[in-house]
């Protein structure tokens, strides 16, 4: 069983995956020398003129191949185009037909592609050599078009388990005991010093907790309700350390005067980088802070985390750098290379700017 598994796997590794690339286009060259040799020994006499016609419409038949697969596709069936993909084959197709009769008729003595007689049928040869093209031109279509299912399966599958870690760290780390205690107790000292701190406290504990445990379940969250978790958040490590400041700001650049509060995105795409920077700006003998901006353009919006850095570094936590590591991965699922992530490090700061598509 363990073999079979190992075989599929391979097998279909070798199909869709960028590395394997050049070894199936030399397959495909393979078959296409295969097939001239036996039909080149299949016939009684051979002619140069018929080494070259061969030559031809078989480069013609691979350019037609190559031409459906990098460029059309691309352009027009992937974009949902579909009959100006349909009109642009079928152009393809006559024309290239066309230009190898003539190169044929013109430089191979008259021969033609399907009959070497030049009293045969001209549109049964038309007919066949058509045929021939457009099963080439749809056979790498249909090759395509399973590469590119057979990847978005996996990206399914992969970003599937990736929300799963993600929600079993995220129940870990929900109510992380740590940081509960630390809240509980400053309000229990507050109660009597301070109640109307101790009922902010509350509040805003009981606002944390709940986008924690239910809001952030679904498949999508509006933008105002992940950027009022990341300040209840803040808030909350404000009054846990005195010596912690923070700023949170959101722009709109778009012509959508309501883009801010219609705007929805996948769920804890930015805590991370704000757990991050809370934790590595933490400095004993200076004041720390920590700058967040949301920036919403016609097309895009730009998140941007920056935050101090003490005076002698801290040791990295390995976890930290996890966390990274797998929002990274999960934004690669969720937008393949639509997204921009960039990192500035210097002595003073640290800054990630993440843009992504909306």
């Amino acid at each position: 069983m363990f073999d079979k598994n190992c075989n599929k796997n391979w097998f279909m590794e070798f199909l869709i995956a960028p590395k394997y690339r050049i070894y199936r286009h030399l397959l495909i060259f393979a078959y296409m020398i295969a097939i001239f040799i036996v039909s080149r020994n299949s016939s009684e006499e051979v002619g140069d003129d018929d080494y070259l016609r061969s030559i031809i419409w078989n480069i013609y038949f691979l350019a037609m191949f190559y031409l459906n697969m990098y460029v059309l596709m691309p352009a027009f069936l992937y974009k949902g185009r579909y009959l100006t993909y349909i009109f642009s084959l079928i152009t393809i197709i006559i024309c290239c037909y066309l230009i190898a009769t003539v190169l044929t008729e013109t430089f191979m003595k008259g021969y033609d592609f399907v009959n070497e007689a030049k009293e045969s049928n001209s549109f049964k040869n038309f007919f066949v050599t058509i045929n021939m093209l457009t099963l080439m031109v749809f056979a790498s279509t249909s090759i395509k078009l399973f590469q590119r299912w057979a990847r978005d399966s996996d990206r399914i599958n992969e970003l599937e388990k990736n929300s799963l870690q993600i929600e079993l760290r995220e129940l870990k780390n929900q109510i992380n005991p740590h940081f509960l205690f630390n809240m509980l107790n400053n309000v229990n000292v507050l109660v009597k010093k301070n109640p109307d701190k101790a009922s902010t406290i509350i509040m805003k504990l009981s606002d944390f907790l709940r986008y924690q445990l239910y809001d952030n379940n679904q498949h999508s969250v509006l933008l105002l309700s992940e950027i009022q978790f990341l300040n209840d958040f803040m808030e909350l490590e404000k009054i846990r350390r005195d010596d912690f400041n923070f700023n949170l700001s959101i722009q709109n650049e778009s012509s959508n005067e309501n883009m801010i509060s219609q705007l929805v995105l996948p769920p804890n795409l930015f805590i991370t980088f704000i757990e991050n920077a809370i934790k590595h700006s933490a400095d004993a003998d200076s004041p720390s802070k920590v700058d967040v901006s949301f920036t919403i353009y016609k097309k895009e919006l730009r998140f941007v985390c920056s935050n101090t850095k003490p005076a002698e570094p801290i040791d990295s936590d390995k976890k930290g750098g996890l966390g990274l590591a797998n929002i990274k991965r999960r934004l690669e699922l969720l937008y393949g290379k639509d997204f921009r992530l960039e990192i500035e490090n210097n002595d003073t700061n640290y800054t990630a700017t993440l843009t992504l598509p909306i």
